[in-house]
């Protein structure tokens, strides 16, 4: 009786690597980004209806004091000032001060950059690099930073170099950039408008 005896030929080392980046976990990262967006935008198109409400209300508010307050000024003018329709006035016109502090605030660009936000990530979205895969998305009014993976350390000059198509990027000074090798041999990246501790 003879036995069958077979060798495997096939290395370890001839397998083929397995693909970080893959078109299933690109296309789910850019779902998950477009519904995160998505939430994003409604939530910022709600607090601008709000905003816009009590805007509005405000200068109502302000239009009816500055009729009162011209009625006012044009019966100081023409009658004896008593003290009771002079302190009146100036309540008047301090409250308009303050209304008119208030509607500046709501106004600034630099106080409500929720649609800046959502700017960016329409642009990086229209900036998509094959090579580049985000993690981390940070943007205030001070500062923005990327964190994110690479193929190869010439992917993100390469990437960054579409900032000067973005309205809201294009010009922004990045003043931090780190890229490093993990242990799978995968470049890593930082870039940050602000600089780390230490740095000057």
């Amino acid at each position: 009786m003879t036995a069958k005896h077979s060798v495997n030929l096939l290395h370890a080392e001839l397998y083929p690597e397995k693909q970080l980046l893959t078109l299933t976990s690109v296309a789910t990262a850019w779902l998950v980004l477009l519904a995160f967006m998505g939430i994003w935008t409604a939530f910022t198109e709600m607090n601008f209806k709000q905003s816009a409400e009590k805007h509005n209300g405000l200068l109502k508010q302000q239009q009816q004091k500055s009729i009162l307050a011209k009625q006012l000024e044009s019966q100081l003018q023409t009658r004896k000032i008593s003290p009771a329709l002079k302190k009146n006035l100036n309540t008047i016109k301090l409250v308009m001060q303050h209304k008119d502090a208030l509607l500046n605030k709501l106004t600034d660009s630099n106080e409500t950059f929720a649609g800046g936000f959502v700017m960016a990530m329409n642009d990086l979205s229209a900036m998509h690099h094959k090579d580049i895969r985000l993690q981390t998305i940070r943007i205030n009014a001070k500062e923005m930073s990327f964190t994110g993976l690479a193929r190869t350390p010439q992917a993100v000059p390469a990437w960054l170099a579409g900032f000067k198509n973005s309205r809201l990027l294009s010009g922004k000074a990045f003043v931090h950039f780190k890229l490093v090798k993990n242990e799978q041999n995968i470049t890593e990246f930082v870039v940050s408008s602000a600089p780390t501790e230490g740095e000057s």
